[in-house]
C-alpha cells in the first residue's frame, strides 16, 4: 500500500478520437468514447488516442506502461512506456497518447495505466473499459 501512494494518481483517463490543446492545460477532446464498433477482425483503429492527467503527491521520475488488454484471453492488443517527471508536489501532467493497437477479436478491452517500481510491485494506478463489438450484419 506505500508504494502506491508515492506513485502519481491518474486524475483523467479518456478514449477519444482526437485531441488539441487549445491553451495552458486546456484540451478539445473529439469522439470520446468507451468502446467502437467493428465491421471485421483483426482491426487496428487508424485515429484512437488516449488522454491522460496525472498528479503527483512528491516531485520526481515515475516511468509506466499503458497497455490494453483483452479482459478474457489476456492478450496485449498495445504497449507503450511513459517517462513523467514531476518538478514539484502536486503538479499536473497531460499526455497525449496515440493508441497504435491491433484489435484480435470482439470483446471487453482494459485500458490500463502501471506504474513500474524496482524496489516493489508495479502499481496499476488506472483502468477505464473499452468495447469493441462487431457490427451486427457483419
Amino acid at each position: 500500500m506505500a508504494s502506491a501512494a508515492v506513485t502519481p494518481r491518474v486524475r483523467a483517463m479518456l478514449a477519444c478520437q482526437g485531441i488539441r490543446s487549445v491553451g495552458d492545460a486546456v484540451y478539445d477532446l473529439k469522439g470520446v468514447h468507451y468502446g467502437q464498433t467493428i465491421a471485421e477482425f483483426p482491426f487496428a483503429p487508424r485515429r484512437l488516442w488516449l488522454f491522460l492527467v496525472l498528479a503527483s503527491p512528491r516531485a520526481g521520475r515515475f516511468p509506466a506502461m499503458i497497455r490494453i488488454i483483452h479482459d478474457r484471453t489476456d492478450h496485449t492488443a498495445f504497449m507503450t512506456h511513459i517517462d513523467p517527471v514531476f518538478d514539484q508536489d502536486e503538479e499536473l501532467k497531460f499526455f497525449r497518447i496515440r493508441l497504435r493497437c491491433r484489435f484480435r477479436v470482439p470483446g471487453r478491452y482494459t485500458i490500463q495505466v502501471t506504474f513500474l517500481r524496482t524496489t516493489s510491485s508495479d502499481v496499476v494506478k488506472g483502468e477505464i473499459p473499452f468495447d469493441v463489438v462487431i457490427e451486427e450484419g457483419a
